[in-house]
């Protein structure tokens, strides 16, 4: 239950930053001292994303996220997805996929004429031994393109 708490504790106090970290947790049968070593592994940060008018192309609106790993994740299969929100739940406009470290990076989609939407970045990493599998997702946030 203390584990518990303190992961909830710390998730509640990066999405009040407006990031989120995917941490890989320990399997619930793992010994006690497994999440010391889930935290020396790969995490994932993502971040809320927002509208950026890139000028070097014209007056066109993209809506961006931003990730980035963070400790080694060499070995590692790790996503981001940049989303937004339909009628029938949430559609990746933007993605990638890699293996290994991966400093900060952005996910663009030209979203001008789209319409008004509900955007979130979500993130997962893979990979360990043993196997341990954690996911993020970032704040959201709604604007018009």
């Amino acid at each position: 239950m203390k584990k518990t708490l303190t992961v909830v504790g710390v998730t509640c106090a990066a999405l009040l930053m407006g990031s989120a970290t995917a941490r890989a947790e320990a399997p619930a049968a793992a010994p006690a001292a497994a999440p010391q070593a889930a935290a020396a592994g790969c995490l994932l940060k993502v971040y809320t994303p927002w509208k950026q008018n890139m000028s070097n192309h014209g007056t066109i609106d993209y809506a961006r996220g931003m990730y980035a790993t963070v400790n080694n994740c060499s070995g590692w299969y790790n996503t981001a997805l940049l989303q937004y929100h339909r009628w029938h739940g949430w559609t990746r406009v933007a993605g990638t996929e890699w293996v290994g470290n991966r400093s900060t990076s952005y996910l663009d989609w030209k979203c001008q004429g789209q319409g008004t939407f509900t955007y979130r970045t979500k993130g997962s990493v893979r990979g360990g031994s043993p196997a341990r599998v954690g996911w993020a997702t970032s704040g959201e946030r709604r604007f018009a393109c």
